[in-house]
């Protein structure tokens, strides 16, 4: 089967709580309105929201044979992401977040890593990768046995293989930071990373020298997410500014992940530079609005309505 986009890296299980101003006394209950459960991760939530815009998407990777391991795999084949490069394991239980939401929206998480430290190098089948138009990493920093050296093996062979490569950057608790992406990206096409982080992989400090600073190691398009702000989009020939969308925000887990699955989706439609990034910014805005880092987007026909209803030319 051909795929346009194959994701590898985080995807967990997210169990989400609001709102959470206090914490009960030990020992003791307390009620709360809302209690659910998504899909979360960056490659999971971009490999969903590709394949909802009707895209044909592949996640590949490791996951526990448990019951959040379950719940991935449906969440995955239920918005139509292929699974067949997914092992299972019993060693390791599959990763899973706690999410506590405030009334303000603030995000206090209680996270197991699972899986997302486990898979391997060896564990990705390059089959699945050979058929692709994209390899997009989703989490560097916390995948362990792929950040570093194991990436650029992979990104290096993947291009040669004639796929494009992405990565999209994540906080990194342990403070290396650029050694953990710095071997991929001399073979990557597209870099997604967001502002606070970026500042820390690569030392800069305005969106467009950070651009620039991925764009020096040969990388083809730096696309800064940054909240509020919106999205910088930078390569050779082109630098595009868009300011966020003014929307209701009720949940911004997974709404940086669900972006760069509405770029990508641009990009491999051949989309001009700045209706990826019209792409990336309208599905942001459409995914804070409800729980859950996928569940705002339904189709590409409600985004491009959602663009065409909030300004194009924003």
């Amino acid at each position: 089967m051909q795929y346009d986009l194959v994701t590898v890296g985080v995807v967990c299980a997210d169990v989400m709580v609001k709102p959470v101003d206090t914490f009960p006394t030990k020992g003791t209950l307390s009620l709360v309105p809302q209690l659910e459960m998504h899909l979360g991760g960056l490659a999971g939530v971009t490999a969903v929201v590709f394949s909802k815009l009707g895209g044909k998407s592949a996640f590949i990777g490791q996951l526990g044979e448990d019951r959040f391991g379950d719940f991935i795999l449906n969440a995955l084949t239920s918005a139509g992401v292929d699974v067949q490069g997914v092992k299972r394991t019993e060693e390791y239980n599959s990763s899973a977040t706690v999410v506590l939401i405030s009334s303000n929206g603030e995000r206090t998480f209680l996270h197991h890593v699972g899986t997302n430290a486990s898979v391997s190098e060896e564990d990705l089948d390059f089959n699945v990768i050979a058929s692709a138009k994209i390899l997009h990493w989703g989490g560097s920093s916390i995948t362990p046995k792929l950040d570093g050296a194991p990436m650029g093996r992979i990104f290096k062979k993947a291009q040669l293989l004639g796929v494009k490569t992405s990565i999209d950057t994540c906080y990194d608790g342990k403070g290396i930071w650029l050694p953990h992406i710095e071997p991929a990206l001399k073979h990557t096409n597209i870099v997604f990373s967001s502002l606070e982080e970026a500042r820390h992989y690569t030392g800069k400090q305005e969106p467009s020298e950070i651009a620039d600073f991925y764009l020096s190691y040969g990388v083809e398009i730096a696309v800064i997410k940054m909240g509020e702000q919106g999205v910088l989009v930078k390569s050779k020939n082109e630098f595009i500014t868009l300011p966020a969308y003014s929307v209701p925000v009720v949940d911004t887990t997974g709404a940086g992940d669900a972006s760069c699955g509405g770029f990508l989706y641009g990009y491999v439609a051949g989309y001009p530079l700045k209706k990826c990034a019209q792409m990336s910014n309208a599905v942001g805005a459409l995914t804070v609005q409800v729980m859950g880092g996928s569940n705002g987007v339904h189709s590409l026909e409600q985004v491009m309505q959602f663009i065409e209803e909030h300004g194009e030319n924003l």
